[in-house]
């Protein structure tokens, strides 16, 4: 990731924390899927790793994409953030399938002693409510380091983890 593009994400940060700022494209989701807050969450930050989760004090508004890779398959997302909850959609090129699939899953913004934290739940065909039997939702976790530099990292139930590439969209 670019000092351009670490410098931009800190600046959404500083702004969403200090002036309650949003995207002015926030309220345009490229992803139409509605978001329940009774859902269960699958968190796979275990409590060795962080040691607790709080609600997070200030919401995101915004969309960005990201790119990691789970078992050495790059993925895709598109992430809405609309205050303290959001979506995802994710493409991927599914092995089993032999071709290109995407999920959408909620996600919801908590915080840490290691910074921020995005938790996905609910994983379904993207497009559908229909839950996909195989795909482990996504965990994010956004650290602004003592350096000022920004590291995000994903690790989802069965403990993959990946460095993330994460980039506004306009």
């Amino acid at each position: 990731m670019n000092y351009q593009k670490i410098v931009s994400f800190l600046a959404v940060i500083l702004g969403i924390g200090l002036f309650d700022m949003k995207s002015v494209d926030a309220k345009n989701l490229a992803i139409a899927v509605p978001i329940n807050h009774n859902s269960q969450f699958i968190a796979p930050f275990s409590s060795r790793k962080i040691a607790q989760l709080t609600e997070a004090s200030s919401p995101l508004y915004g969309s960005w994409i990201l790119t990691f890779s789970a078992d050495g398959i790059v993925h895709q997302g598109v992430l809405v953030m609309e205050g303290y909850y959001g979506v995802l959609r994710v493409s991927y090129f599914d092995p089993n399938l032999g071709k290109q699939a995407a999920i959408d899953q909620y996600m919801e913004l908590k915080s840490s002693s290691k910074g921020l934290i995005l938790l996905g739940y609910n994983p379904v065909y993207a497009g559908t409510s229909v839950s996909h039997p195989t795909y482990i939702a996504d965990n994010f976790l956004f650290s602004i380091q003592p350096d000022g530099s920004l590291v995000v990292v994903t690790c989802d139930a069965r403990e993959r983890c990946s460095s993330v590439d994460i980039e506004a969209m306009k």
